[in-house]
């Protein structure tokens, strides 16, 4: 599963069944209320490292440490007021171990931004939105190869 959508559905399982949908699908909306969210930037921590060796077959993995930044965005009535207990929930522990047992660290929850967007017949939408940043690990599979024959003149006793 992509980061993308472990996150989504850690988000999912806080809000109390309402839709979450990504950002940006070109696709009807749902009905109100619903959630969105984008993974808006990923950015490479410290440098990427080699671990474990060599498999049989050449490859090794590269292990690094990588940071996003994860835009909610709520739509509807009280939308602020749902930002706000989410924000709240993040905070709790129980919910921040559900996080650690995906391997996601939530580090930083920026404020609640309530932000009505306006509609073609200029009626003005409810909204509002919260970012957060996470850390995660990443492993990336290298094919480093691997050495079929040696040949040495040396002779060693």
């Amino acid at each position: 599963m992509t980061i993308k959508l472990i996150i989504k559905n850690l988000i999912q399982s806080l809000i109390n069944g309402e839709n979450i949908i990504f950002l940006d699908q070109n696709a009807p909306r749902p009905a109100l209320p619903y959630w969105t969210i984008r993974i808006s930037s990923q950015r490479k921590l410290g440098e990427d490292y080699y671990g474990n060796g060599v498999d049989n077959d050449g490859d090794q993995i590269v292990s690094g440490v990588r940071e996003a930044t994860v835009q909610i965005q709520r739509y509807g009535k009280n939308s602020d007021e749902s930002c706000v207990d989410l924000r709240n929930v993040l905070s709790k522990i129980t919910v921040l171990e559900s996080w650690q047992k995906e391997k996601i660290a939530l580090f930083k929850i920026n404020d609640v931004l309530n932000v009505p967007y306006e509609l073609d017949n200029s009626q003005l939408e409810p909204r509002a939105s919260l970012d957060l940043f996470v850390r995660f690990g990443t492993d990336i599979n290298d094919n480093v190869g691997e050495i079929a024959f040696v040949e040495t003149n040396e002779e060693f006793s």
